[in-house]
């Protein structure tokens, strides 16, 4: 009796084992895909620039959180030849897509890319369209968005005195100088006939509006534009535009601070620097008024069918005329998105700040946003 019991107890505890072991071979982990990586390389300000590089990484990570990459490799360089340097690192390391962000990389790209004609590359707001065929591309048209920068920038003005810079090699620059004089030029046919004239600043050191893309150069331009009573600026680059916001952030700080512990209550308060930002919102810093964003999300999901899609209606890519083609493994809807006001890839909107001083910053915006559209301001001409 006691060696039938002993039998049914090891046959009940075999099957307990047996059921066990299927219960764990269920849950078992299946084994990894192969490695799919997504490569970034942005110059100079990296991805920490409140801009494009920012943009294109946040979207980067959120694809990878989707499955689309299984990874992702970002690198920060200098110049030109720290961009081929880092291209040949990425090629090491097998990269699905290589994305390099930024005019300072693109004949580093477009070469790197035509001597590794088998891998896919894209290009985020290089400014060029002579890639070779395995380059895809995403870009923005800131012609309209540079004139009603400039229309903006002067409304906001306290002194008279606006300005606009573009670092050297910066996409679309003598054409958004231009249009951005142009908003300027339309502000004061339409302003009030008690408001200020507002002039175009060109700097003796800097009279082409063009400096070098680094934050020395932001900061030195930021200085020199201040100290001649410029109070709104409108800086268009990478690091360059950060050496901008990080002086003017210094600068209002000061002021206000000189403000608060002035003993004359009566004194008149001094004219705080102000900026139009090219980039990311612009919450990160209280100088800014206006933001023009680049709808890099948008480029991207148009680009590619299987991004990770959005609800929101900015965001939503547009139904695609012809199916996707396979390219590198990625379904391509667009081989080259360019972004611009009609299309959603480029937006202009005040700030919260700008709207509670100037109650239709808002209005004047979208106004001049349609009238663009419509036809009634001719950019061409």
């Amino acid at each position: 009796m006691r060696n039938r019991a002993r039998s049914t107890l090891l046959a009940a505890l075999g099957a307990v084992s047996t059921l066990a072991l299927a219960a764990c071979s269920v849950t078992a982990p299946e084994p990894l895909e192969e490695s799919r990586l997504g490569c970034l390389v942005s110059a100079p300000a990296g991805f920490d620039d409140h801009g494009a590089g920012a943009l294109t990484l946040a979207e980067a990570e959120l694809a990878r959180g989707a499955g689309v990459f299984s990874g992702t490799s970002s690198q920060r360089v200098s110049g030109g030849s720290a961009t081929s340097a880092a291209l040949d690192r990425m090629h090491g390391q097998d990269c699905a897509l290589t994305t390099v962000i930024g005019p300072g990389g693109a004949d580093e790209l477009a070469d790197f890319a035509a001597a590794h004609p088998k891998e896919l590359f894209l290009g985020v707001a290089s400014g060029t369209d002579d890639l070779p065929k395995n380059v895809l591309s995403i870009d923005f048209d800131l012609i309209p968005p540079a004139f009603i920068a400039g229309y903006t920038a002067a409304a906001a003005s306290e002194t008279g005195k606006v300005g606009v810079v573009v670092s050297h090699g910066f996409q679309q620059s003598e054409a958004i100088l231009d249009a951005f004089d142009d908003g300027v030029d339309l502000y004061n046919d339409e302003k009030d006939e008690t408001a200020k004239t507002v002039k175009s600043y060109r700097g003796a050191a800097s009279a082409s509006r063009s400096i070098s893309d680094t934050r020395a150069a932001g900061e030195e331009y930021f200085e020199q534009s201040f100290d001649e009573d410029v109070d709104v600026l409108v800086p268009f680059g990478s690091a360059a535009a950060m050496g901008v916001v990080t002086a003017a952030d210094e600068k209002q700080k000061d002021l206000i601070a000189a403000t608060d512990e002035a003993e004359d209550e009566d004194e008149e308060a001094p004219s705080l620097p102000k900026l139009v930002w090219y980039g990311t919102a612009g919450g990160f810093s209280k100088t800014i008024v206006a933001s023009i964003e680049p709808n890099v999300r948008r480029g991207l999901r148009t680009m590619f069918p299987d991004w990770p899609q959005s609800k929101n209606p900015d965001e939503v890519a547009p139904a695609q005329d012809e199916p996707p083609e396979e390219i590198g493994g990625f379904s391509v809807g667009d081989r080259h998105y360019m972004g611009t006001l009609d299309n959603g890839g480029v937006r202009i909107v005040a700030e919260d700040g700008f709207l509670s001083r100037v109650s239709d910053a808002g209005r004047g915006i979208t106004d001049l946003r349609e009238r663009i559209k419509s036809g009634d301001i001719d950019l061409e001409k």
